[in-house]
């Protein structure tokens, strides 16, 4: 495994059990490799958190097109591809926006800005869906802004400490299923 990649995964590992607070020494310690080492890789440690993001990105873009080319039925395809995440990152709590913002808000602009792109498998299966009568018609447009303004919040922090994982499923449920009791 390359040094790039090896930097990035530790740091990686460093922001799931400490935030952004985990330091470059940390991730030096972790390789066995000295800070000057990543430096040479990484001028410094917002350029690790920015190639950080757009590593996950792409991976999450590339999960969202296989879940929706899965043979399973639309709504769990498309539930699966709005929250999706690549399994390795399934244990890490994103919720570390607001801190970014403070600490690092060109790190934080830029996960906005990959909220807001990629959006294709996501679409395709929604028209789908209300093409088959299987999704009521909505403005698409409007629905990717609110689910993308849900994301950013969860990703600013859980006010309940409600795990990131429950409240993705909370919040699938309520696009999903809506707030209106169910009638028989």
């Amino acid at each position: 495994m390359e040094l790039r990649q090896q930097i990035l995964d530790a740091a990686a590992q460093l922001f799931q059990a400490e935030g952004v607070n985990f330091t470059m020494q940390q991730v030096a310690a972790a390789l066995h490799i000295s800070k000057k080492t990543i430096y040479t890789v990484y001028p410094d440690k917002e350029a690790l958190l920015t190639e950080m993001v757009d590593t996950l990105f792409e991976k999450i873009h590339r999960r969202k097109a296989e879940l929706a080319a899965l043979p399973e039925p639309l709504e769990v395809r498309l539930q699966a591809v709005i929250i999706a995440l690549p399994e390795e990152y399934a244990a890490v709590d994103f919720r570390q926006l607001d801190a970014l913002e403070e600490k690092y808000p060109t790190v934080a602009a830029r996960v906005r800005r990959h909220l807001e792109t990629g959006w294709e498998p996501t679409m395709g299966l929604l028209e789908q869906g209300i093409a088959e009568g299987r999704i009521r018609p909505v403005n698409l447009t409007v629905l990717r802004r609110v689910i993308t303004a849900a994301f950013e919040q969860l990703l600013s922090g859980g006010e309940d400490g409600t795990s990131y994982a429950a409240e993705l499923d909370a919040m699938m449920d309520i696009l999903m299923n809506g707030i209106k009791e169910k009638t028989l």
